[in-house]
Formats: structure tokens, sequence, C-alpha cells
């Protein structure tokens, strides 16, 4: 049916949100807008003609009921070259049956808790027992509130969750202002196909869907928060593939570099900018608000409505249609920003599909090991503290309780006021001495090196001169021991040399270790165990965390839980990583770029000796070591690589001395003083010429752009390189240098992963046609998790499978990045029961092989 008059004055022009832009003033141009529009834009300055919307045309807005109009309907779709689609979707049978009956018995409980006070603060005579037994009642009725209080909110949540929840709707639109509703499974009205039964019909009309749309390469596919309809997606074993577009991305994305005062948040770009709020403000339209109607109707989830009659699916068709206007409109905003259309084309909004897969399939989580790890953890803890108590009793004769963290009172109140020990932090948060890992790690280096100050480090590596025993540093002219001839820097490293340790040099060494150990089992316990666990599906045992791609590089991060932060092996006594297992008949693959970073950097400098040690596989950390110690790279010790090594990477991040030293404290858990790391700095330059050049003529660039930009065209506004303040300016001069890096990077990545997404699509697709000679396939390998470099895969417990999948993938990722790209681009691939136990590939499948014998 045809809705144009149900809209009412929906054919009358409203008024336009416009963006923001130069206006012509009624009377004509002024002077001196003549002049400005005509002066060459200045750094970061976009001149974007923002345009004027058309006008909002009266709606063809139609419900579709049989799979045969359905059909038709993806015809037009491919004839257009348009399909914007969106889901609508509501929990599931499995998901209500799981929830209703639990939120049930706490209601009942809860009724049954009231009663019982009632009647009892009802009594006049009321016992002792009765007081007793009345404040237990209270007790346990604040607890089952709160239990059903935090059940129901999960349970209003499952629309959002893919393993509880099912497409009830489907909105398409083939053109602006056009759109079709399919109501699949909703508990009122009519749904489509309905002599199928409901999970028969959503199959019916996905396959068509599959068919006519998603592996339709000419067809561009259109959905706002492509993730999410990808997760869904996934659910049914459907992948979008071909040509996909994301508006949200669009409007983002060129936003944050052409109009970035019209966001709410740099930091999140995306808060106050879903599909309703950039309607609004760039067509002036008013859509419908989901929660109203559901309030409306009285009902929680949108399958309670009737979404075959007026409100129901209008709703559902606005999203599929204003999805589209937004794509055309945008479409001619990134076209106005140099590459933009193209790396979001290519690059970018086909990423969202990936986000979309990894977190539908989330990691597998083993509660088993979880929890007895957990026991082993609570132990250390308590072992730390009674260390911690020991120590401080045995140097001072006072009780303390350090707790769970090592950080009370009255352990400050023992360091500080009783051993003397220096305090190096103050706590932004409290004011207070800070005892964080920084502050304990400097405090060490202080009592090894017999310092008072901290600033006093950089006496240690200057040469004592000869005679420095019988020279008293601070003795005046005519004093015994006073010498006139030695510098500053002579008499500081004399003063430190002729130093007693502190008092309580051991004591506070064996001290400060046990309570780095203390606050690193806090952390692994709260955030890395409890953190992690409370986050587990009830359906999948799995972990599903989300990903964004809306940070300043580029690169993608993780939360609810951080997936990238889990910690490595060498620093976790517990193995969380092992904590991360599949169940049997099931391996993780793992892959990452080696060296990457580097090798851009190699790219991006054009230095000749980067280039020539990745073309001959030398040791780039041995050979800055030996520029570091003068010695031949045979003969460089671990220790002196593993320096390098920081050294190398950290030119990535910005290069100066302090960074490498906090780099040193937060990655290795030491201390180098700022001549050291400066040496190191150097010492990478010295080796690689060409890198500090490519640093100043990133910074000329971003000076001359007012932006740094990525190997496929990703743009970082760069607001303070022109600025006067010294320190922001300072920052951004950084950021110039390693966004070309670490966002190409992440272009790199997202291009791979992209790749991947679409082998597996096409390969579960042919497999549902019925084609057997296929390899990446839905449930067999599932592309699971980013580690900014690397790629987490679940597979089949198949060496052949894995293998021969492993073979393409390190393919994919070896390909050169650009043409004449100059060094080899390599990729490592591993295998293991968990993410804590890892084999090489090559040699985990030959013990595959050996054990198959």
């Amino acid at each position: 049916m045809k809705l144009g008059g149900l809209f009412g004055n929906v054919g009358v022009k409203a008024p336009l949100a416009r963006a923001p832009k130069p206006t012509t003033q009624p009377g004509g141009t002024s002077h001196l807008e003549a002049v400005l529009s005509t002066a060459p834009p200045k750094p970061g300055e976009f001149r974007i003609d923002w345009g004027k919307p058309a006008p909002q045309a009266v709606k063809d807005y139609e419900v579709i009921l049989t799979l045969e109009e359905l059909e038709q309907y993806l015809k037009r779709c491919q004839e257009t070259g348009f399909a914007s689609f969106d889901w609508e979707t509501a929990p599931s049978e499995e998901a209500r049956a799981y929830y209703v009956p639990r939120i049930n018995m706490l209601t009942s409980r809860i009724e049954e808790l009231e009663a019982g006070i009632l009647q009892l603060e009802g009594k006049s005579d009321a016992t002792v027992t009765d007081k007793g037994v009345l404040k237990s009642l209270k007790a346990e009725l604040s607890v089952k509130k709160g239990e059903r209080k935090e059940l129901e909110e999960t349970f209003s949540k499952t629309p959002f969750d893919p393993h509880q929840a099912d497409i009830c709707t489907v909105s398409i639109s083939a053109k602006a202002h056009e759109s079709r509703v399919v109501p699949i499974s909703h508990k009122v009205g009519k749904n489509i196909a309905p002599e199928l039964s409901r999970d028969e019909a959503r199959e019916a009309v996905l396959d068509l869907m599959d068919r006519y749309v998603f592996t339709h390469e000419p067809t561009l596919k259109i959905a706002v928060n492509l993730a999410f309809e990808t997760k869904f997606a996934a659910r049914y074993k459907r992948y979008i593939l071909g040509r996909v577009a994301d508006p949200l991305m669009m409007w983002v994305r060129s936003m944050q570099i052409a109009a970035p005062g019209r966001l709410n948040s740099l930091s999140k770009p995306h808060t106050g900018w879903g599909l309703k709020t950039a309607t609004k403000k760039t067509f002036g339209v008013t859509m419908q608000d989901f929660s109203q109607l559901l309030q409306k109707k009285g009902v929680q989830f949108f399958d309670e409505i009737d979404a075959s009659t007026k409100e129901g699916f209008i709703y559902s068709a606005e999203d599929a249609d204003y999805g589209l206007q937004h794509y055309h409109y945008w479409k001619t905003i990134i076209e106005q920003i140099p590459g933009y259309d193209k790396w979001l084309h290519d690059i970018e909004m086909p990423f969202m599909r990936v986000i979309g897969i990894m977190e539908f399939w989330g990691m597998p989580w083993n509660t088993d090991t979880a929890n007895a790890r957990y026991e082993e953890a609570l132990q250390a803890q308590e072992n730390a503290s009674e260390e911690i108590k020991r120590i401080i009793f045995e140097a001072t004769g006072e009780e303390v309780a350090p707790g769970k963290t090592g950080k009370t009172g009255s352990v400050k109140l023992a360091l500080f006021n009783k051993m003397k020990l220096p305090i190096l932090k103050i706590s932004d948060k409290t004011g207070n001495a800070s005892l964080d890992e920084e502050a304990l790690i400097d405090m060490r280096f202080m009592l090894e090196n017999k310092l008072e100050s901290i600033d006093e480090e950089k006496y240690l590596a200057i040469p004592l001169p000869e005679g420095w025993e019988d020279i008293e540093p601070d003795a005046n002219y005519g004093e015994p021991g006073f010498n006139g001839d030695i510098t500053k820097q002579e008499r500081g490293a004399i003063r430190i040399k002729k130093r007693e340790f502190h008092p309580f040099k051991d004591a506070g060494i064996a001290l400060i270790e046990q309570m780095m150990k203390i606050q690193k089992y806090t952390t692994l316990i709260s955030s890395h165990i409890v953190g992690r666990q409370k986050y587990l599906n009830p359906f999948t045992d799995r972990i599903h965390a989300g990903y964004s791609s809306f940070t300043d590089t580029g690169r993608l991060n993780s939360f609810k839980p951080n997936g990238q932060n889990v910690p490595r092996p060498d620093n976790d006594d517990f193995k969380i990583r092992s904590f991360f297992a599949p169940k049997p008949g099931k391996i993780l693959f793992f892959i990452d770029f080696s060296g990457f970073e580097l090798r851009l950097i190699a790219w991006k400098s054009n230095d000749e000796v980067m280039i020539e040690l990745f073309n001959t596989n030398g040791d780039m950390h041995r050979r800055t070591a030996s520029a570091l110690t003068g010695k031949p790279e045979s003969d460089i010790t671990k220790i002196e690589r593993t320096n390098a090594k920081a050294g190398n990477f950290g030119i990535a991040y910005g290069g100066t001395e302090y960074a490498l030293q906090k780099t040193f404290k937060t990655d290795y858990g030491v201390r180098k003083t700022l001549d050291e790391c400066a040496a190191i700095v150097n010492a990478v330059k010295t080796a690689y010429p060409r890198i500090p050049q490519m640093q100043r003529q990133a910074i000329l660039d971003a000076r001359e752009n007012g932006y740094a930009e990525t190997i496929y065209g990703y743009k970082r506004l760069l607001r303070d390189i022109n600025g006067t303040n010294s320190k922001l300016r300072g920052s951004d001069e950084r950021r110039a240098g390693n966004t070309p890096i670490q966002g190409s990077a992440a272009d790199i990545m997202k291009d791979c992963q992209n790749k991947v997404y679409d082998r597996i699509g096409e390969d579960t697709f042919k497999q549902r046609q019925g084609e057997t000679d296929v390899l990446f396939t839905h449930g067999s390998i599932d592309m699971i998790a980013q580690i900014h470099d690397e790629m987490i895969f679940e597979m089949d417990d198949d060496p052949a499978l894995v293998e021969k999948a492993g073979a393409w993938i390190k393919a994919v990722m070896e390909r050169p990045p650009l043409p004449d790209f100059p060094v080899p681009v390599i990729a490592e691939a591993s295998v293991g029961k968990d993410w804590g136990t890892k084999m090489d590939l090559e040699e985990w499948v030959n013990a595959q092989e050996e054990v198959a014998r």
C-alpha cells in the first residue's frame, strides 16, 4: 500500500539543518567575503560546499508479506544499484525462556519477603528474634531487588546481542524516499510467508537477500552502523559481500577532518551522532523515536508491536530510507576531501564488517582454568601482603595493613615517615605520595644508585677525575679536599660515589619488589580474571569484546573488555592468555606482521641501510646496538639488543629520550637514565640517517597541510601544528611523525582483514549453494580477534586445513601494500590449543603428522 497520505505535510519542505559554512548576506557578497573566498585555505582548512540536501518527497513506504514481492523488490535494488537495509531485532525464544522464569522467580521471592516484612513490622509484641528475622528479611530483599534489576537490564539489552536475539523485521530501500518493510516474527499483526514457521520464513528472507543483494557485486550495500548488521547476518551464516557503505562512518570521518567543531567529542566522535540526530541535523527531519514507540504501545520489544500497520512499519522504513539519503548526501562531502572517497569505500567502511564478525565470534574462555588460577592469584596476593608486613616490621617495628594493593596509609607512613624512602611522585587524585609502578621503579633506581634526588641521575655517566678519592665535593676554598679545577658534573659524580647507601636500602628494595608484585597480582585479578569473566556470555561461553576504529591514528581499539591489553606470558605469573582456549576439535591460529612498523619506516624514510637490512634478512636491532656500543654485531649481548630494540620501535612513537625512558619503565620495569635513552635514540638516528630526515619532513608537510596522512589516505587533523603553545605544538609534531607509520599499519591490516572476511563469506555462500571445493567456511575458519599487528582465528583442528588456510592468509598479508614497496612484508604464523601456548605453524603441522603416524 502507498503511504503518501499517511504522512500529513511530509511533502512540504521543512527547515533544513545545515552544516556551518560562510553565508551570503542579502544584498550580495561583501568585498571582504570575496577576498576571503579567493584566498588560499589555511593549513587544515577544508572549504567544503555543504550544499543543500534535496527536499523530502512524498514517501513510498510499503509492507511486503510474500516472498515473491520481496524477490521483485530485491531485483529493483539491483536495477538502481543501491540496497540500504536495516534489521530490527528482539529476544530469541531461547533468551526469553532463560530470562523470564528467572525474573519471575525473583519477583515471587521479593513478594514473599515484602509480605513477611509487612507482617513482622505490624507486630506490636515483636521479640528480639523477630527483630533479627526482620533485619535478615530486609537484607535479603535488598539483594533480590538488586539481582532482579540487573537481570531485567540484561534482558532489555538482548536485542543487541546476536546470540540472544533474532531479526524480527527487515527494511530495504532501493531509492531515496521509498522503503519496503518485511515483518518476519512479530507476535501481533501480519508476518511474511505465514505458511512457514518463523525460522523458515527468516531463512527464506535471508536466502533472497543473499542471492540478490549480499553476493551481488554491483549493488552497493548500505547500512548505518554496518558492524551491527554484520553481527546479525553472521548469526544466520550470512556475509555482506562486495561493495558496502556505512553512512555513519561517512559523516563522522568527514567531520573529524573538515568540521570538528560539529562533533560533541573529539575522542569519541560518534557520540551523539546516531542516525536520528544526523537526520535531524542534516535533513531537518525528526524520525520516530524507538523508546517512545514502544512506550506508546505498552510493550518492551519491537516484535511485540504490529509492523504491518502504519506506526510499526514506518519506524523500520525510515531507517532504510534515510540511510540511503545520508549516503547520497555525505558522498558529495567526502568527494571534496582528497582521497577520502576511495579510502572510505575501499578500506574504512568495509572494515566495519570485520569489526562486526569479530564481535560476533568473540574469544573462547575456559572458566575452569580461570577459576583455578583465580585461587592461585588470591594466595599469591596474600603471600605478598604478608611479606610486606614482615619487611616493614623487621625494619621499623611497625605493624601495617597492606590491603590488596600495598598502597594503604599505614604502609605509606612506614615507608616515608619511618624508613625515609624518597617520594618520587604525587598522585593527581589524592595529592598524596604515589606508590604506582612508575614511582616504585624510580624509588628502586634511587636506592640502587645512592641518589637523593632523581635529577642526580645525570651525574651517573660522568667519569670520575683522577684522584677523586681525595676530593671533597662540598668543601669550600681553603678547606681540606677542596679542588677548584673540577666541573660541576664531576663534583656531582664524586658526591654520589662517596655517599653512603640509604640505611634502608636492602629492606627498601625488597619491599618495592613485593609491592610491585602485589600490585601486579591485584591488577591481574581485578582486570584480567574477574574483570573479564564478568563479560562471559551465558549463551556462548565466550567473551565478546567491542571494537572501534575511532582512534587518532585509525588503529583499532577494544573495550568491554579490552581484548588488546591481555598481559604477555613473560609478564604474567598466572598465564591469563591460557584462559582463552577453544573447545575440543578447535585450535587457535595466530598470524602477525614481523617488524611491521619498522618496515613502514624504511618505506617512508627510504633509508638505504634499513632497506638493505630488510632485503637481506639482517638484524636491525643488532645493527642499532652496534652503533650504540661500537662493538661488532656478532659481539652484541642480549640486553644490548633489547635496549636497541626498544629504541628502534620507539622511533615510531615519537623517538625522544623522554618517551623511551617511559617505555623502559612501562614495558620492561626498569629505569634508564635520560642520558642512556638519548644515546639509544641517537644511535638509531646515526645507524639510519634518513629517519630524522623523514621526521623533519613529516613536520614540514603537516605544517603546510594541517594534517598527517596514512598510506591509503586517512587524514589526522593537527590543530596545533602551527600554534604558539610550544607544548601543544610539540605534541602535534610527534603525531605528524608517528601517524603516517601507525596509521598506515592500521590501513594495511584493515585491508587484509577485509579480504579475509570476503573470502570466508564467498566460500560460505558457495557451500550453501552445494559446492564442496571450499575452504574458508563459517564455523570452520573464523576471524575472531585483532591485536594491532596480529590476527587471531579459530579453526578446525585439521592440520591440512590449517596449513592451507594459513598459507592463503600469509600470502594476503605479504602482498606489497604499494607498487615498488622497497622491503618485503613478512607475516609469521603460529598455532596453539590456547592463546598462551603457541607453536610455529610448520612445527605444529609436523608434530600433528608425527602423532597421526
